[in-house]
């Protein structure tokens, strides 16, 4: 049988390749077709109808998207297609019931993890009152759940998921890789709790090392891959004992593989992290740790279900950065209980720690999770399962937040952002760092640090205005919150001008330092003052400003690690398409 697969492919979608290369174990033709935007819509059409599949199916993971996926269905109808349209991902079964109910187009949806269901469907397709784990619409119209038999629990029995091609920085291969599935606690505000709860079986499972080494050998010997970005919710276990002897089987199995000189990228709980794990994973060559620490307030980590301490965040923080890795960390900062306390302790939090790199935003409800759940006992929830909206309680937190949102909605949000290109900047330097140190210098060092800092205290400087502002007006006052935004977003997009050119200068420093590596010059560096190079691919363009990327004049094309959305969206444009019910997202 034949399958089509749709879904991102900024990176690796590890999803879609796992399913692939579990249906051709049995036997099946799978193909998998990138689907990043909503101008992909027709060219996606053609290329699913020239394979004429018998099933194609969606991964609809992200709430931000979902509405792309809908109107794919529907142009996949309309294009021809009158095979077996199914969806999964924790969009789509996290909402099913809506989803068969709102569109047609769709004849079922997976509820968990892909590999057993879609070799399942593919088996028999016409008989899904058999399948466990779909829910599908009956004869009648009603809607079915069929209850899922669990996820899988031997995750050493799949497959690896299917490779192709690599991206690449200096010129090593970056491979996605997962070392376990779920996670071993239940955030409030998190779908993917919500979506393996919902998928049955145990939450979190892992792979034995032998079975990782296996992958990672087979990866760096017969693909060159150098650098192993590690997808799991948090790499740690719960029990430190238990992760430390995990990883040191890791680090000795792959060196008496060969496979040295590596680097490694992981997420993790703050309370996960200790000296003698990171002392492992140091020898392993850990580079980059994305660090959840969500809240900076004893209270607001307790209102997120987080289980976890400003003490145990602090001590992760101190870790890290005496192993000098790339650490980066989000804050939901904004929370339906925040008060204003808890927003002057995350200042506080983001004084301290200038040197790493952040970004912060909103709790966010999703189906099926505690926060959602909660807005709607309080009664605050809003809007739909496309995006769920609410009020924070407190009146000048929620006019903060308004404020807040509005002025920092580039630098925050979209893939050309200031925070997201700082933690680039720091991204790079530490890989480089971790393959070609002879190749840097001190200066460039301090600048990379420099440029960190200088964006991070901007970024506190002018959150710390928005403070001030909120305690002089009434946050009930329309036309003075919408002033203080039009206010403060003119001053964090100058700031992010001159800001984002001298982080492209540094990258473009980076750059020309390992590409004369082999030319026996001596390590010079470009004249600072000149315009900023802009870095997508490993290819420079011009860069003249957010604006002139949000024109296209760049036309940068997938930020790999970093990205998703190719255009910025202005802010009210954003607004304006929520309101009018429109795919906000789509440029």
């Amino acid at each position: 049988m034949k399958i089509a697969l749709i879904g991102a492919e900024l990176e690796e979608n590890l999803g879609l390749r796992y399913m692939a290369s579990a249906l051709e174990r049995e036997g099946h033709l799978a193909v998998i077709f990138p689907f990043n935007e909503k101008g992909e819509i027709p060219a996606v059409v053609r290329q699913v109808n020239a394979f004429a599949p018998d099933i194609a199916g969606l991964s609809m993971v992200f709430t931000g998207r979902a509405r792309e996926f809908c109107r794919l269905a529907k142009a996949l109808r309309e294009g021809g297609f009158c095979g077996h349209l199914t969806a999964g991902g924790h969009f789509a079964a996290l909402n099913c019931r809506q989803l068969l109910a709102d569109f047609p187009e769709f004849d079922s949806i997976a509820l968990g993890e892909g590999e057993e269901l879609i070799c399942a469907l593919a088996t028999n397709p016409a008989d899904l009152p058999e399948l466990a784990g779909f829910s599908y619409r009956r004869g009648d119209g009603s809607i079915a759940v069929n209850p899922s038999r669990g996820n899988p629990e031997d995750l050493d029995a799949l497959p690896f998921p299917r490779r192709t091609t690599f991206h690449e920085y200096y010129g090593k291969p970056i491979a996605s890789i997962l070392s376990s599935r779920g996670c071993w606690r239940s955030c409030a505000f998190c779908s993917i709790d919500a979506w393996y709860r919902s998928g049955g079986g145990r939450k979190f499972r892992i792979r034995s090392v032998p079975n990782i080494v296996a992958e990672m050998k087979e990866l760096y010997h017969g693909h060159g891959v150098r650098i192993f970005n590690f997808q799991d919710d948090n790499f740690f276990l719960p029990e430190p004992t238990q992760a430390l002897a995990r990883f040191t089987e890791l680090r000795d199995s792959l060196w008496k593989e060969g496979v040295k000189e590596i680097a490694i990228a992981v997420k993790a709980r703050p309370d996960s992290i200790n000296r003698e794990a990171m002392g492992v994973l140091d020898d392993l060559g850990v580079f980059r740790v994305f660090l959840g620490v969500e809240n900076a307030s004893e209270r607001g980590l307790r209102n997120l279900n987080r289980k976890c301490t400003r003490e145990a965040i602090e001590n992760a923080l101190r870790i890290l950065n005496d192993f000098d890795v790339h650490v980066a960390y989000n804050l939901l900062m904004f929370e339906p209980d925040a008060t204003m306390d808890d927003l002057l302790i995350n200042l506080r939090f983001m004084e301290r720690h200038i040197d790493n790199p952040f970004n912060f935003c909103r709790a966010e409800a999703y189906a099926a999770t505690g926060l959602e759940k909660k807005l709607r006992n309080d009664g605050i929830i809003s809007g739909d399962y496309f995006g769920f909206d609410y009020r924070i309680k407190e009146p000048q937190v929620e006019a903060f937040h308004k404020i807040a949102n509005y002025a920092f909605f580039d630098r925050n949000f979209n893939d050309y952002g200031l925070h997201y290109f700082n933690m680039e900047v720091d991204f790079s330097f530490q890989l480089l760092r971790r393959f070609h140190p002879e190749l840097l210098s001190q200066e460039i060092r301090s600048e990379v640090r420099s440029f960190i800092k200088e964006t991070n205290i901007d970024t506190y400087r002018c959150l710390s205005r928005i403070w001030d502002i909120v305690q002089s007006i009434d946050p009930e006052e329309g036309e003075a919150v919408r002033a203080a935004m039009r206010v403060m977003r003119q001053r964090v997009d100058d700031g992010g001008v001159e800001l984002r050119g001298r982080g492209e200068r540094i990258l473009e420093r980076l750059r020309r330092a390992w590409a004369e590596r082999d030319a026996g010059h001596p390590r010079t560096d470009p004249d600072l003052d000149q315009p900023g190079i802009s870095l997508f691919r490993g290819e420079a363009v011009p860069y003249a400003g957010i604006e002139s990327l949000a024109r296209g004049d760049a036309d940068p094309v997938g930020l790999g690690f970093f990205g998703a959305l190719r255009t910025p969206i202005p802010y009210a444009e954003f607004r304006k398409r929520l309101g009018e019910g429109k795919d906000a997202t789509a440029p």
